[in-house]
């Protein structure tokens, strides 16, 4: 229409002028323009094959190094700086509770040192010569980022912290961590202790094969008991934030010390779809994994691995204004989240043994529902009706605690 508008108004003002000429001209436009649209849709396919499905800008963040793992395949996502190796902070006590995990001695009581006992914060405050179970421990490795437990499970696993931390370096080479090397079992800033967001990411993949491993992480708050002059109840609680409130509950590790910043390191499901993200160096923690998950599950199937090796860190007028002085673990959970409490058992080696359990509490007038291989009691409004049974069952041999429900 608007070549036709053209002709007419070209052929009324032409006065002299040679018609062929004009007509030549006009046409030369016309295979200029052609020319400059086949161009562009050239570049366009060229972009479309390179990257298939649409295009999706990359995450904005805080963090000197990311990574987004399939939790299936373990195949890259989106990764800036994945290799490089950083200050872990207590993204270390993943490794910590999977070696505990996987010791065969979850039941062992193991006794705090005085060195464990001196081990610098965040901590529950254990005293030398109190006794906790293993697995109480790494719930409060886990949960609490205990740096005292840690040390106490080092201690009782390996005999000293030298050798825990040998231990550990060999575990992570054989899940193919080949850039960490750890120091210590709890994250505080040492010499040559580091890792990288890709070790972490394959750490954290290896420790979802162990079913408890997901259950500690998907717990909000706990109570263990702790062995010394009585026994006494040590309330736990997660310091991840995004494990209840957010568009998928997320489970995870968080750390920090102030040459490490804030870490993270953690996995949620979508869609049948697991994610698994690792930040180091963040200062807007909370956003920057918002931002990963939001990226890797809005990512398609068909999209190749996007190596971002040299983008630099959002700036600081975009971050957090303020970061906590003291080197500990500092995140703190939004308590208001919980409603609910229970009383869980277990869990058990196996599933028949938790039914064979929880046949025995029927017998003894108790109602057990049966949670992957652990059994949970009651639901309580109140936390205080949660631990009054938990204290008769414990009367009566069994190894209860009280746990929050989202």
């Amino acid at each position: 229409m608007g070549s036709a508008v053209l002709d007419a108004v070209l052929e009324r003002t032409r006065g002299g002028m040679d018609n062929n000429r004009m007509r030549w001209g006009h046409e030369a436009v016309n295979t200029e323009r052609t020319t400059g649209r086949v161009a562009a849709l050239i570049a366009l396919a060229t972009i479309a094959t390179l990257v298939p499905g649409q295009v999706c800008a990359a995450p904005r963040l805080t963090a000197r190094a990311a990574l987004i793992m399939d939790g299936s395949s373990g195949e890259t996502i989106w990764a800036r700086n994945p290799d490089d190796p950083l200050p872990p902070a207590s993204t270390t006590k993943i490794l910590t509770a999977i070696l505990a995990l996987e010791s065969g001695r979850l039941d062992d009581r193991l006794m705090v040192s005085e060195f464990a006992a001196e081990t610098a914060p965040s901590k529950i405050n254990l005293r030398p010569g109190q006794r906790m179970r293993l697995q109480d421990l790494v719930y409060a490795v886990l949960l609490n980022s205990a740096n005292d437990a840690a040390e106490v499970v080092a201690e009782g696993l390996a005999g000293s912290q030298v050798a825990f931390a040998a231990r550990m370096n060999e575990k992570a080479r054989a899940i193919g961590a080949t850039h960490a090397h750890f120091a210590n079992p709890h994250g505080l800033t040492a010499a040559g202790h580091v890792a990288s967001a890709r070790d972490l990411a394959l750490i954290f993949r290896y420790g979802l094969r162990q079913p408890l491993f997901r259950e500690i992480l998907e717990t909000r708050r706990v109570e263990v008991p702790l062995e010394g002059t009585g026994i006494h109840l040590v309330s736990l609680h997660s310091h991840n934030r995004l494990l209840s409130g957010y568009s998928y509950p997320v489970i995870g590790k968080t750390g920090y010390t102030r040459p490490a910043r804030r870490c993270f390191v953690g996995a949620a499901t979508h869609d049948n779809r697991e994610i698994i993200i690792a930040l180091l160096g963040a200062s807007d923690l909370w956003g920057d994994a918002k931002r990963l998950f939001a990226y890797g599950f809005s990512a398609t199937a068909e999209r190749p691995a996007v190596v971002m090796a040299g983008m630099l860190p959002m700036p600081t007028a975009l971050a957090r204004r303020a970061e906590p002085e003291a080197e500990v673990d500092d995140d703190r959970p939004d308590a208001g989240a919980v409603s609910r409490f229970a009383v869980q058992i277990g869990p058990y080696p196996t599933r028949r043994s938790a039914l064979t359990a929880r046949a025995r509490l029927a017998r003894r007038g108790y109602t057990a529902m049966l949670t992957g291989r652990a059994l949970r009691l009651g639901s309580f409004s109140s936390e205080g009706r949660a631990r009054r049974l938990a204290t008769r069952l414990r009367l009566t041999g069994y190894r209860p605690i009280v746990v929050a429900l989202n």
